[in-house]
C-alpha cells in the first residue's frame, strides 16, 4: 500500500442509483429484486474542478425473505433472467447443489464493475467492494460478484462498446458537457487484444480474491468472505493515522 493510493482512495465517491418497482412488469416476481447503477468518481476539489468519472457499475439485490413469504419459485425467476451471464451461472449452481439461496435473506449480485485504464491498479476493486460491504453486508446477506473477462461477457460487450457513452464535464462553472463513447472512455479495445482466456480469467480470479472473493466450484462466481474488508478498514485507519 503506498502513500498516494491513500491520497487516492480518500477522494473517490459513489453515486448509485436504485430501481425498485411495486408492480411486474415483465416477468412474474420480479418486484422482489431492486437494479442499482452506479458510477465511481474521483473528486477534484482542490483542483476545483467537478468529480472525474472513473468507472461504472451494476448490481441487483434479491430480496429472497420476501420472496418466501410470497411462495416464489426462485429458480424459474432466474431462469427467466439467465440471457446475464451471472443468472445463468447462478441457476447452474443451484441446479448442482452448489448454491442454496435458501440460506440468506437476501441475495446481491454484482453483475458489471468497469475501471478507467489509468485507474485499473489503484486499488478501485477493493473501494467498489468495502462501500458494498458497509452498506449491504451481514450474517444474512451474501455478496456475490461474476468474475468474467469483459469480452466475453457478450451483453456487457455490446452495450459499451456500441451504445454506452459516458457524460464529462472538465470546468466547475462551464455548462459544455461532453458525451465520450464509453469504448473510448474506458479504453475497452484492450480487452479485445488479450487472446489468452486462460490469463485473462487468471488475472481476474487474482483480483477477486485479494478482494476477499471465493470462487464458487468452477463458475465465474465469487462470493464475498467479509475478512478480508475488515482487515483492510482496519489497515487503512492505521495508514491514515500515520500520514497525519
Amino acid at each position: 500500500m503506498k502513500t498516494n493510493d491513500l491520497s487516492l482512495w480518500n477522494k473517490i465517491t459513489f453515486k448509485t442509483l436504485a430501481y425498485r418497482k411495486n408492480f411486474d412488469i415483465i416477468n412474474d416476481n420480479e418486484n422482489i429484486i431492486t437494479e442499482y447503477d452506479g458510477y465511481v468518481s474521483e473528486t477534484r476539489i482542490s483542483e476545483e474542478k467537478p468529480p472525474m468519472i472513473i468507472g461504472e457499475y451494476g448490481f441487483s439485490v434479491w430480496n429472497i425473505r420476501l420472496g418466501k413469504d410470497l411462495n416464489v419459485d426462485f429458480n424459474k425467476l432466474i431462469y427467466d433472467h439467465r440471457r446475464e451471464d451471472s443468472y445463468c451461472e447462478l441457476l447452474k449452481l443451484i441446479n448442482d447443489n452448489k448454491f442454496n439461496i435458501y440460506d440468506f435473506n437476501k441475495i446481491l449480485i454484482v453483475h458489471t464493475l468497469i475501471v478507467r485504464k489509468d485507474f485499473r491498479k489503484s486499488g478501485i476493486t477493493q473501494e467498489f467492494t468495502e462501500m458494498l460491504y458497509r452498506d449491504f453486508y451481514n450474517e444474512n446477506v451474501a455478496i456475490i460478484a461474476l468474475v468474467k473477462p469483459f469480452q466475453d461477457n457478450k451483453i456487457d460487450a455490446d452495450f459499451y462498446y456500441y451504445h454506452k457513452t459516458v457524460k464529462v464535464k472538465n470546468k466547475t462553472k462551464s455548462t459544455e458537457i461532453n458525451y465520450i463513447p464509453a469504448i473510448e472512455y474506458y479504453s475497452l479495445k484492450d480487452f479485445d487484444k488479450k487472446n489468452d482466456s486462460e490469463l485473462n480469467e487468471y488475472k481476474l480470479f487474482s483480483v477477486a480474491n485479494n478482494c476477499g472473493f471465493k470462487r464458487i466450484d468452477d463458475s465465474y462466481l465469487f462470493t464475498l468472505n467479509s475478512q478480508k474488508t475488515i482487515e483492510r478498514i482496519i489497515m487503512k485507519k492505521e495508514q491514515f493515522k500515520q500520514i497525519e
